[in-house]
């Protein structure tokens, strides 16, 4: 799979998923634009941007002609995947996803922006969205699965392992 041959690409998964490293990734073998959701989303001391801005800046991001988006936030899901050409799921088993939130905790983070850190700590808002992914598939993968049916010419891609995610990306620049 030629990732070149899609211009619009959007990657979403669990948080702790690898959806961002992944993103950078092919960004940098194609050329794509790289959106980072997180980026965007969390504003200085982990304000989030008013939802209302957010949707509006997601309806003129998916306009563009050649980018990445990545990022879940299912409240915006349904426009970047409608927009989409190709879909990436990281579907990644629970466990890798709860470790990998757990170890990034308090580390500077590049889909960050610079002034905005994480607290490095664990909190009651911490615990709280260790349970969001433990939850992920049963909550999330019902409407991942829903807009694949809905939107059956953008074309989906599911990887559930490290090694098909590696894969991926060796093929990526191709």
């Amino acid at each position: 799979m030629s990732l070149q041959s899609y211009p619009r690409i959007a990657i979403i998964g669990s948080p702790g998923s690898g959806k961002s490293t992944l993103a950078r990734e092919i960004a940098e073998k194609t050329g794509h634009l790289l959106i980072p959701l997180d980026y965007h989303y969390h504003l200085p001391g982990w304000v989030d941007m008013p939802k209302v801005e957010f949707i509006a800046k997601m309806e003129q991001w998916v306009q563009g002609e050649r980018w990445i988006i990545d990022g879940h936030y299912g409240g915006t899901l349904e426009l970047r995947y409608a927009a989409a050409d190709l879909v990436i799921f990281l579907d990644l088993p629970r466990w890798l996803c709860l470790w990998r939130a757990i170890n990034r905790q308090g580390k500077p983070r590049p889909d960050l922006r610079p002034d905005v850190e994480d607290p490095g700590k664990f909190t009651w808002e911490f615990m709280k969205f260790l349970l969001w992914i433990y939850r992920f598939r049963k909550t999330c993968l019902p409407k991942i699965l829903a807009l694949r049916e809905k939107y059956p010419d953008v074309e989906f891609v599911r990887l559930r392992t490290q090694k098909q995610v590696n894969e991926l990306v060796m093929r990526a620049g191709m």
